[in-house]
């Protein structure tokens, strides 16, 4: 039975996270953003959550560009690894020997185990409770095209993707999860 609850609960989970990379002065990062999401067309704006305190925000503050990042299944630990170290201790890239290449549009690291992926430049920054909102208009996107059909959708005999269920553990939507076929249009 549902009841009224008093004490704040994030219930946003299970979803898919972000990897997030910056880099501004010779320095740069990656973390993980839980909360984010596609907002706007022409032009094309991604927009993610993150903490004013994170390393990766003082980057993208400075630099104004940031990337976001899809990684498969076989990088949860990678994920959940970026988003609970600080850049302010550790270089992630090298302790993780995390694999990029330079932006074509953006000076940020493009991860090369993304299958899919955003440049963005900032648009707005925006303060809500003790997270900061970055929208960015998206500048170049990626897509490991090896892995989506002919129609855009994930292919899942190909590609298994992590979904963050919440206190560091993971499901695999994959080829094995159930699909249900919901026609936009009702007969008559």
């Amino acid at each position: 039975m549902r009841l009224p609850i008093q004490e704040p609960v994030w219930y946003s989970y299970p979803g898919m996270v972000a990897v997030v990379t910056s880099r501004s002065n010779g320095k740069q990062n990656i973390m993980a953003s839980g909360w984010h999401t596609y907002i706007g067309s022409s032009p094309s704006i991604y927009g993610i959550s993150i903490r004013k305190e994170t390393f990766t925000y003082q980057l993208i503050e400075q630099s104004g560009v940031f990337g976001v990042h899809f990684l498969p299944a076989r990088c949860s630990e990678l994920i959940q690894a970026v988003g609970t170290f600080s850049g302010h201790d550790i270089d992630k890239y090298v302790k993780y020997n995390i694999a990029y290449e330079e932006g074509l549009k953006a000076d940020i690291p493009v991860l090369t185990d993304a299958y899919f992926a955003y440049e963005c430049k900032v648009m707005n920054m925006t303060t809500f409770g003790d997270h900061e909102w970055i929208a960015g208009e998206i500048l170049q996107c990626y897509r490991d095209s090896e892995v989506f059909l002919d129609d855009g959708l994930p292919d899942f005999a190909k590609l298994e993707i992590p979904l963050y269920i919440g206190r560091s553990l993971y499901r695999v939507l994959d080829q094995d999860a159930r699909e249900k076929n919901h026609p936009l249009y009702m007969e008559r």
